[in-house]
Order: C-alpha cells, then sequence, then structure tokens
C-alpha cells in the first residue's frame, strides 16, 4: 500500500493546474439521453469532447466573419 505521503498532490502540480485552469474555459453541459451515441456513430477518431470543442470553434469563427 503506498505511502499516504505518496499520494498528496505536489505544489508544483497544483501550481500546474491552477495555471492551466487559468488559461482554459471550462464548461458543463448536459445533452439529450442518445447524443453520446450519435456523435460515436460518426466513428470520428476524436474524443467525444474533442468533436464538441473543435464543432463549437468553427461555428464561432464561421459566426464572427458574418457578424463583423
Amino acid at each position: 500500500m503506498p505511502d499516504i505521503e505518496e499520494l498528496k498532490t505536489s505544489e508544483a502540480q497544483r501550481k500546474a493546474v491552477r495555471e492551466y485552469e487559468k488559461r482554459n474555459y471550462r464548461l458543463n453541459i448536459v445533452f439529450p439521453d442518445g447524443t453520446k451515441e450519435r456523435i460515436e456513430a460518426l466513428k470520428l477518431n476524436k474524443t467525444n469532447s474533442a468533436f464538441i470543442r473543435d464543432t463549437i470553434l468553427a461555428k464561432l469563427d464561421e459566426l464572427e466573419k458574418i457578424l463583423k
């Protein structure tokens, strides 16, 4: 069994997490039942999160071009 001290997060790790969180926007979204399966059925070779992120960023780019 690992020593309890081995399980603690180091200060460097906590600092790295804080810096990562400052540079990124995290959003918790609830989708209708079946959405996960629909995305996976597309077999896009990317995670569901990557698909959603890429789709939103592409749509933002499109809308910004239209609205400028």
